[in-house]
């Protein structure tokens, strides 16, 4: 039995839904470093870092591998600035999805909860979507493990884990650490950590998808909150005497 946890939230599908500006500011990046148009190149992101899809969509319009190594930096440069302009494009185009305000709130309340987010998004982007539907209010992103730190997803959770001793005095063991995410690759690096995972069916992959992956819990979305705050909550000894 504990009485504190760590949560870590994917962004992208989990809390929040964008429409077509977040592959946008992919090609716009990719045009600005490279002034190559790379519309249609095919690349799935879901699950996946930045650095890891930039990558990909490099491949897929036949830039060389060594080449794409070292313009990598200027092109999540770009992605920086693209992301940075495009704030109304995916406040206009986007929206926070069912519950998530209302979780993310109850569960800062709650004693013993620290709340970041585990994204394959780069540090500043990262900031970025938070900021425009407001979710940053109600999470310690100096503690947040991100595509900044590893193109590797599978490599966040230790990240945050340590991050989160540092910062708060606190060290977390695996069973009390949560990842919530919406694909297969967050169980994945849930696993591999050792840590709890929640799968919810609000980014591509459908509850069928997701259901039997062997996640700790598989939502529709998170509009229960009391169900999902109760399953992500500290336990609570019960009173003697």
């Amino acid at each position: 039995m504990s009485d504190r946890r760590l949560i870590l939230w994917d962004i992208d599908g989990t809390l929040v839904r964008w429409g077509p500006v977040g592959r946008l500011v992919f090609d716009r990046a990719i045009q600005d470093a490279l002034g190559i148009d790379p519309d249609g190149h095919g690349v799935s992101m879901g699950g996946k870092t930045d650095p890891q899809i930039a990558l990909e969509i490099m491949r897929a319009v036949n830039v060389p591998d060594d080449e794409a190594e070292r313009v990598l930096p200027a092109v999540l440069a770009a992605l920086e600035r693209e992301t940075s302009g495009a704030f109304e494009e995916f406040r206009a185009t986007g929206s926070a999805h069912a519950g998530v305000a209302d979780v993310l709130a109850r569960l800062a309340e709650t004693p013993g909860v620290v709340q970041t987010v585990l994204t394959g998004n780069i540090e500043p982007n990262m900031r970025v979507k938070l900021a425009v539907f407001g979710l940053d209010a109600w999470l310690d992103l100096d503690i947040a493990a991100t595509g900044s730190d590893s193109a590797d997803r599978r490599t966040l959770v230790p990240i945050a884990m340590e991050r989160a001793q540092i910062q708060h005095g606190i060290h977390y063991e695996p069973d009390e650490v949560w990842v919530v995410g919406d694909t297969p690759r967050d169980l994945e690096c849930a696993n591999v950590a050792g840590v709890h995972c929640a799968l919810v069916a609000t980014g591509r992959e459908d509850f069928g998808g997701l259901d039997g992956l062997g996640a700790d819990a598989v939502f529709d979305d998170l509009s229960d909150v009391g169900a999902v705050v109760s399953l992500l909550s500290p336990d609570i000894p019960e009173s003697v005497g």
